[in-house]
């Protein structure tokens, strides 16, 4: 995580030569939520692969879900993700395998505040409108 960014890393040498991707850099701006939810079977089992790994319970790279759109995922168990949902970005989600999930989903959540309280005008400044 940077200030504005959350930087996706893939630990292990098979996740990165599955995904072919070393580093995805989304902005928190495209961040709409952040999900902890079991990552639904069939949003990975009957998506189309697009030029990357599926190899049961791995996988890796970038899917099409029929119904949600262009997925990337570095996964091997679907219990164990951090799903961000996406606007204005290639992939409408990312589901990734972390170590703790509650506790990466946390920081996300807490950066995505801050930047919304960065955002927001302070309390108070007040807008005069003119009638004239």
């Amino acid at each position: 995580m940077t200030n504005d960014n959350i930087v996706i890393k893939p630990n292990d040498s098979v996740s990165k030569l599955a995904a072919v991707k070393r580093k995805m850099r989304i902005s928190l701006s495209c961040v709409k939520l952040v999900s902890t939810a079991l990552v639904p079977r069939s949003r990975i089992y009957k998506s189309i692969r697009l030029g990357r790994t599926a190899l049961p319970p791995h996988f890796a790279g970038r899917f099409y879900s029929v119904g949600h759109g262009l997925i990337f995922c570095a996964l091997s168990d679907r219990e164990k993700c951090v799903m961000p949902r996406l606007h204005d970005f290639t992939y409408r989600e990312v589901a990734v395998q972390v170590d703790d999930k509650e506790n990466v989903a946390e920081m996300m959540r807490r950066s995505l505040t801050s930047q919304l309280q960065r955002l927001t005008l302070p309390q108070s400044f007040t807008a005069r409108v003119s009638t004239k």
